[in-house]
């Protein structure tokens, strides 16, 4: 399959512009990145300035916002702009501190990438999920936040801002922008990994079914592509791991700003409903309603990626049957070798675990649906009685 020069194109533009948020020099061209020291520098000045800007911008905001009739809600905003700020300035210094580690491990994991992509005679860019994961961190993200800029002005309790609330206003959106490029950024290093296993597995599949002799088609062996298999996974995992806490307040912040924002919409609809509905009220209604849309998005993908990580990791046991089985040439020793790797591939924990504590999979997605509706009727209980 020959890939259109504007998937190409959408690769490079995407891969540079994730990286070059964080304190990470990549070369497009090369698909290499750099160990500078301007970066760092660079980095450290903007930490100290955001250190100084953002409670400024954070408190602006809580008081245009503040509600005297409803105090969940200001304690809720007041929670969000706090979590907001510390996570930027807490993941910001966890990229400068870990930056080395990082520009190492990277590095090793894109050369796998071009090993692979050469012994599959495929381009990652083929693989759907890849591509479709592409499109929306260009079209998806950009156009939700175009959505709720056009309707953010709209959705303050205030009704108008002025200048200064404007400019706070924009720049809250970057932070939250930035909170969504973090996660694109962990999202697409689990995701090469996850099409660096599946290149594995069609490597394992096409020896399976091969004909003739190791040596005469040159296929790679089984033992090469278990240490690929192996290599991965570790790259993976130690990827995970650099980025655990991170991950951790990335949860818990998908998970209290949908549960913010269902309580926010609700609240909002039963005022509405008490004075009547207006026409121009419409607009302010999809402020939140659109955030809350993005921000189921973003959960789902957090744990749909590892999952299809293990997924796809999980079948090497099956792969490893399925050549011992099909293979009717093995040398001396083949089928030892392969019960040997069979046994040491059912000991690996293939899960994507966060500090230990829970595995990133469906599982996890639908236990945080049945916690958020619990905290939601605890709210919404707690507003009627406020309201009574």
């Amino acid at each position: 399959m020959q890939v259109p020069r504007w998937l190409i194109v959408l690769q490079s533009v995407v891969l540079k512009f994730l990286f070059a948020i964080l304190p990470l020099s990549f070369d497009r061209h090369r698909e290499r990145f750099r160990n500078r020291t301007k970066d760092v520098i660079l980095s450290t000045v903007l930490l100290v300035l955001y250190a100084i800007v953002g409670p400024i911008v954070c408190v602006e905001l809580y008081v245009m916002n503040i509600s005297v009739e409803n105090q969940i809600t200001n304690a809720l905003s007041a929670f969000q702009f706090a979590f907001v700020y510390f996570f930027i300035l807490i993941v910001q210094i966890i990229f400068i501190r870990k930056k080395a580690c990082l520009h190492v491990l990277l590095n090793e994991m894109f050369q796998l990438k071009h090993v692979l992509e050469r012994m599959v005679a495929r381009s990652m860019l083929e693989f759907r999920l890849y591509r479709l994961f592409l499109v929306k961190v260009t079209a998806v993200d950009i156009l939700m936040q175009l959505l709720a800029l056009y309707t953010f002005e709209d959705s303050t309790y205030t009704g108008q801002v002025d200048s200064v609330g404007l400019a706070s206003w924009l720049t809250f959106y970057a932070m939250m922008y930035f909170i969504a490029v973090i996660e694109n950024f962990i999202l697409v290093g689990v995701l090469i990994g996850a099409v660096m296993q599946a290149m594995v597995n069609i490597g394992l599949k096409r020896l399976a079914r091969s004909r003739q002799g190791l040596a005469a088609d040159r296929r790679p062996s089984v033992l090469q592509l278990y240490m690929l298999y192996c290599k991965n996974e570790d790259m993976v995992k130690q990827f995970m791991e650099t980025l655990n806490f991170p991950t951790l307040m990335l949860t818990g912040w998908y998970f209290f700003m949908i549960v913010y924002s269902v309580y926010y919409m609700y609240v909002y609809a039963l005022e509405a409903s008490f004075r009547g509905v207006r026409a121009d009220e419409f607009k302010a209604y999809i402020n939140p309603l659109v955030f809350f849309l993005y921000q189921c998005v973003q959960l789902y993908l957090l744990v749909l990626i590892p999952s299809v990580y293990t997924d796809h990791a999980k079948k090497m046991m099956r792969l490893l049957n399925y050549v011992s089985v099909n293979q009717y040439h093995h040398r001396p020793g083949q089928e030892r070798l392969i019960e040997v790797l069979m046994v040491d591939c059912m000991q690996r924990n293939n899960a994507i675990n966060n500090y230990g504590m829970y595995a990133m999979n469906r599982a996890l997605l639908f236990g945080m649906i049945a916690t958020m509706t619990s905290y939601l009727i605890i709210l919404i209980q707690f507003h009627i009685q406020a309201y009574e």
